[in-house]
């Protein structure tokens, strides 16, 4: 969802929701936050804010849809705060996000809701060490922090000047204390002087400063490495060691500690301190003996934080009952998790592939594309047909393959992916990236199993949809279309199945009025299937043709049972 520049209003709004957040995370001591808006009308809360954590981390949750169950969506559908003390609890309660996040950490949600109205949501972590069981202050607080929230959001609504998430979501901005200049130059010079090496990490894991000693031990130059991932930078670094530590020290707030082996034979030892602003490293060398594992090579693995998203879109998914719920759960994961910029994921319908739902790209690109047919000569319909990925590193790569072919949305590289469940290709996912990307064998490899988690959802999601329109047409087929016209008689019917999944009861209601006489039917059967609505179908079919014939409910009754050997038991219509 994209929102139009904030006018001057707006932005005094999105100033004074900072300064609450700032002000309840310093008030309760939490390390991270994260808030959440419900736009009007939306069944989609969007995160908006963060503060204390990357959004790479957070990424699995920048949406979220009210009928998923998450601390925040929980949250605002019970109207109260949730409270998880554990690790423990956390995994117990909430499976998907202990899988990404295990780690032991305090979590409390809570709505914002003034009235009747709901405007989102705030989720806060406290670190290792934090008592599981809030005190009434730290209660009192997040509920009056909720409440003064809620009240401003409202008060912007209503004023015309709505606080609407925009696509990514922005950090709270750190609280420094002012340095004089003469101390920063001096922090500098003690820094430099250190015969270890120290350097200093943002929150999505970025170098933003390290000491002469510290690139002598890495081997590299400072200005190489500054701006950049540090795994990414040192392809000898990019282990699930390496950045598990990052992560894990990230999150709780604690001490890590890793060692990496500098090619050819030098051991480092990393050690990690945590705050809330980002991560202090300081690195020396290791003795043999510390060191467990040898790293592998960039070209080997994938990390940690890819493995934990791709863990997170399998659970995501096996919860996805529909075609559209997959699309939307494929769509809203991959791209803030995976890296990409777009995303278009298309099923084969009638010879022909149909978008069924994209991120990052243009309303006229997408009705261009929309419906192609599966004939023709494209890299979407390629993938498909050969039923292996195709990469694309570049522009020009991409034009050397298919001449002629237009910018699409000013992107540089692209992955086309077949979407292949049980010998079928069903469909295929386009992802593409704002600049050229690589394509390591390690991400290849993920990017494929990403791709084949989502055909076997979709392939079990179109079995869903299939059998729920049957079964959805057979219920409806029991039912009156409409009640007829009685005179002297007010006449009213809901139908509600108390069934779970196919939304199917078999029972059925009836109103039959003749010259004669008016009859009310109701058929309750036992078992909420298919076979049971069939057989109470013939029931129906039974009892309107006899109440018409004007026989009397009694030996309409009667008279249908004992000639129905087959009735199942509970299948007793009652007049």
């Amino acid at each position: 969802m994209k929102s139009s520049p904030p006018s001057p209003e707006t932005g005094n709004v999105t100033e004074r929701v900072e300064t609450l957040m700032a002000e309840v995370m310093r008030e309760t001591g939490a390390s991270a936050g994260l808030l959440y808006l419900l736009p009007p009308g939306d069944r989609l809360v969007w995160l908006t804010l963060l503060s204390g954590v990357s959004r790479q981390i957070a990424a699995p949750w920048y949406r979220a849809s009210l009928n998923t169950s998450t601390p925040v969506t929980d949250a605002i559908r019970q109207g109260r705060t949730v409270w998880l003390g554990s690790q423990e609890e956390v995994a117990r309660h909430y499976p998907q996000l202990g899988l990404v996040l295990p780690y032991d950490f305090t979590l409390a949600a809570g709505p914002f809701i003034s009235g009747t109205a709901v405007w989102g949501g705030l989720a806060l972590l406290w670190p290792v060490g934090h008592s599981p069981h809030p005190t009434s202050y730290q209660r009192e607080t997040v509920t009056a922090y909720c409440r003064r929230t809620a009240l401003v959001l409202e008060q912007a609504a209503a004023q015309g000047n709505p606080l609407l998430p925009s696509g990514e979501p922005r950090y709270l901005p750190a609280s420094f204390k002012d340095a004089d200049p003469a101390q920063a130059m001096a922090a500098l010079g003690f820094a430099e002087r250190l015969p270890t090496g120290c350097c200093a990490l943002d929150l999505e894991g970025r170098l933003t400063f390290i000491n002469s000693a510290g690139a002598d031990l890495l081997g590299s130059d400072a200005g190489f490495l500054v701006g950049r991932l540090l795994w990414e930078a040192l392809p000898w670094l990019h282990t699930t060691i390496s950045e598990e530590g990052y992560r894990a020290a990230a999150v709780t707030h604690r001490p890590a500690s890793f060692t990496a082996t500098r090619p050819p034979d030098r051991p480092l030892l990393f050690r990690l301190y945590p705050d809330g602003s980002g991560v202090s490293v300081r690195i020396t060398p290791a003795s043999r003996q510390t060191v467990t594992t040898q790293t592998p090579s960039s070209e080997e693995s994938v990390g940690a934080m890819g493995l934990y998203h791709l863990t997170h879109l399998a659970a995501a998914l096996a919860e996805a009952p529909t075609v559209h719920d997959v699309a939307d759960v494929a769509a809203d994961q991959i791209v803030p998790a995976f890296g990409p910029q777009g995303l278009v994921l298309t099923i084969a319908e009638e010879g022909r592939l149909h978008i069924i739902s994209h991120r990052g790209h243009t309303a006229e690109l997408i009705g261009h594309f929309d419906g192609t047919p599966m004939a023709s000569q494209t890299p979407t319909t390629h993938a498909r047909d050969i039923g292996d990925p195709v990469f694309f590193t570049s522009f020009a790569d991409f034009q050397r393959a298919y001449p002629g072919a237009p910018p699409y949305d000013a992107r540089s590289s692209w992955a086309f992916l077949p979407l292949t469940a049980s010998g079928r290709r069903i469909g295929s996912l386009a992802l593409s990236y704002d600049q050229p990307h690589s394509f390591r064998p390690a991400e290849r490899a993920l990017l494929a199993s990403l791709a084949g988690l989502i055909a076997q959802a979709l392939d079990r999601a179109r079995l869903y949809d299939a059998q729920h329109t049957v079964a959805r047409t057979l219920q409806i087929s029991l039912l009156p279309p409409a009640l007829p016209h009685v005179p002297g008689l007010d006449v009213a019917a809901r139908y509600q199945s108390a069934g779970h999944g196919m939304d199917i009861g078999g029972d059925f209601y009836d109103l039959i009025h003749t010259a004669t006489a008016t009859t009310a039917a109701i058929g309750d059967v036992q078992g909420h299937n298919t076979a049971a609505a069939a057989l109470m179908g013939q029931v129906r079919t039974t009892v309107h043709a006899h109440a018409t014939d004007g026989i009397s409910p009694e030996t309409s009754s009667s008279a249908r049972i004992a000639s129905s050997p087959t009735s199942a038991p509970g299948c007793s219509p009652a007049v």
